[in-house]
């Protein structure tokens, strides 16, 4: 049987859910959130031991926050895209990703008195392929309100970036995020099992996330359901129309069951949605390199640039098809950009990668 491509978001998904009869118990759930935000008392107590003058301005306050986080006097966390952990796995491993980072950075922040809650952005900033699935990540970074203006703190950059209209998420459905990534990477292992349980728990939290939903419909594609996977990218779509995870993935089923009408209709849905994403644009342009039509591929290139103009990898990507097209000053002033690019992308990193010297942003 042909293995197909499904397509996830990791942030590095009332059918099956809730429709099937998965209760909403909106008190437990208040429960576990707040379990999943506290501190662990050794972590507490490493914050009272570093306790500092809450007199000071607010962003001298948040960046001393910062320091304690990564550096070595403090908890020296380290970056590791996988496998997510919950905020005292994190602290416990000195491990943490995107999400890890922020979720420790806000309970740390409401216990030295900052008003903080998490930011998620629906930009894609990268995508990768591993056990059959296409990976695409997106991203979430805490915002902390002040007085005087928001600051949002990312866990890639080392100072703190002030920004007038942050879009922020309550802790409910930043918990859900964290059931979200640990069903994905459950079920990059093969785990379909865990992995339902925890994109059920996730929509148990949030039942208004596409992405749930969309991956909610890989777990029961991947399980055999096509029915209930179906019915959760419709769902997702219902949701936000244009969502291309959704739409690739039903698009794909109904290749698969031969339905090839709806297919056509889906497909050119997804197309157009495909035409305002710069990393649908990166992809085709990488895969029609791979076929050697780097001539059809520049103009994609170009297009993912305009859309997405500070992210390197396109430069580099279409200086390599400049080169391939013997345009060589064209490919040399591109590369030049994407050198530009990744200093400015790498002056603004603070935190460590685990397994290597250099420092790494999500």
């Amino acid at each position: 049987m042909r293995r197909f491509l499904l397509i996830c978001v990791l942030l590095v998904c009332p059918f099956a859910g809730q429709a099937q009869g998965l209760p909403v118990d909106s008190r437990s759930g208040d429960v576990e959130v707040k379990e999943a935000m506290a501190l662990p008392a050794p972590l507490r107590q490493a914050l009272m031991v570093s306790a500092y003058d809450r007199s000071a301005p607010q962003r001298e306050q948040i960046q001393k926050l910062i320091d304690f986080m990564l550096g070595e006097e403090g908890l020296a966390l380290r970056y590791q895209e996988q496998p997510t952990y919950g905020l005292a796995e994190s602290y416990a491993r000195r491990r943490v990703n995107c999400l890890s980072f922020t979720l420790m950075f806000v309970a740390l922040a409401r216990a030295s008195g900052m008003r903080v809650r998490v930011q998620a952005s629906d930009v894609v900033l990268e995508a990768w392929t591993a056990s059959d699935l296409v990976f695409r990540s997106a991203h979430v970074n805490a915002v902390v309100e002040g007085d005087f203006g928001s600051y949002v703190v990312d866990v890639g950059w080392r100072n703190v970036v002030a920004e007038r209209s942050p879009r922020v998420i309550n802790d409910r459905q930043a918990v859900a995020l964290l059931h979200n990534n640990l069903a994905m990477e459950h079920l990059a292992h093969g785990d379909i099992s865990g992995a339902h349980s925890e994109i059920d728990s996730a929509l148990a939290l949030d039942s208004r996330n596409a992405i749930l939903w969309s991956n909610a419909g890989i777990v029961e594609q991947r399980g055999g359901r096509q029915d209930l996977a179906e019915r959760m990218y419709l769902r997702a779509l219902s949701l936000s129309s244009r969502n291309i995870t959704a739409l690739g993935n039903l698009v794909l089923l109904y290749e698969a069951n031969g339905s090839q009408e709806k297919a056509l209709q889906y497909k050119a849905r997804l197309q157009r949605a495909q035409e305002r994403d710069p990393f649908s644009q990166f992809i085709r342009a990488q895969a029609l390199m791979k076929n050697g039509k780097e001539e059809d591929a520049i103009p994609l290139l170009r297009t993912a640039i305009r859309m997405l103009p500070e992210e390197p990898s396109f430069y580099r990507t279409l200086a390599d098809a400049y080169h391939r097209q013997e345009q060589q000053e064209a490919a040399d002033s591109t590369f030049d950009r994407a050198l530009v690019l990744e200093a400015k992308m790498q002056s603004r990193r603070g935190i460590r990668n685990a397994d290597a010297g250099h420092t790494l942003s999500p």
